[in-house]
């Protein structure tokens, strides 16, 4: 399963999650009133507007802290698992509002729960799907309609914020340096190299997308700018690209057999 674009770990797009669906919530329920709730929160007291406003309250606190935490552990999941983390958000909201409301009247917890549970799964459905059709189609915009032979490569940090954008065709190599790599890259007819914060492993699936083949632990290389492949005196396997200011890249024998298959 495809992992979730790049779009979705960004800071800005936490903050739309914590602020619009509490948000959508109040405005929700105080229009439609769905499931006779406005009779349920007014526990016979005239508490509707209280209940209510308490509940936005802890809808918003509690995905503070949630999306917070998604953000700063720079997770990468695909799309089921990210389904997955927005399933646990609701049931923790639920709980939450479970104790308040618990806290409030004389029903039994499990009771509660139960209605809570099924309130906010109904409620909050609508501005996660909405969010996430959003942020895809974004996301699908951005990269629509680009002739493949100028498709750009758009890297990201490690913590999802972009910072270099290339067309593929000019990128030579990428190397590993420790926790960063460094993109080398033709720009104006000349060779430049920008160092990113990143993993080989976290860019793997950007690189194999767009002809960047690895032939090294350390190293991805363009397979379309390979010359040739030579050993040197000591019989390491060298790749030499079609670049005159480019070095030498070394191939290790994991790799060889299927660079080879290439050429």
């Amino acid at each position: 399963m495809n992992k979730m674009p790049p779009i979705f770990y960004q800071f800005k797009t936490q903050l739309l999650y914590f602020l619009l669906v509490p948000i959508f919530f109040v405005s929700f329920v105080l229009i439609y009133r769905p499931f006779d709730i406005d009779d349920y929160l007014d526990m016979e007291r005239g508490l509707f507007a209280f209940n209510i406003t308490m509940m936005s309250c802890i809808l918003l606190v509690t995905l503070v802290i949630t999306r917070i935490i998604f953000y700063l552990c720079k997770l990468e999941l695909s799309s089921g698992w990210y389904l997955f983390w927005c399933g646990c958000e609701v049931l923790i909201c639920a709980h939450f509002v479970t104790l308040y409301m618990w806290l409030m009247s004389d029903m039994s917890y499990l009771s509660v729960l139960g209605h809570a549970c099924g309130y906010l799964a109904s409620v909050m459905f609508y501005p996660y799907i909405i969010i996430g059709l959003a942020l895809r189609l974004n996301h699908a915009k951005t990269h629509a309609n680009e002739p493949a032979e100028n498709q750009k490569i758009r890297f990201y940090d490690d913590r999802h914020n972009l910072k270099l954008m290339v067309h593929a065709k000019n990128v030579l190599y990428i190397e590993a340096e420790e926790n960063y790599v460094r993109i080398y890259y033709i720009e104006n007819n000349r060779q430049k190299n920008f160092q990113l914060r990143s993993t080989m492993k976290s860019i793997e699936d950007l690189c194999q997308a767009n002809g960047l083949i690895r032939c090294h632990r350390s190293y991805y290389i363009n397979k379309n700018l390979v010359k040739m492949l030579r050993k040197d005196k000591d019989g390491i396997i060298l790749v030499e690209l079609e670049s005159p200011d480019t070095k030498l890249i070394p191939v290790s024998k994991r790799y060889y057999e299927g660079l080879a298959n290439l050429l």
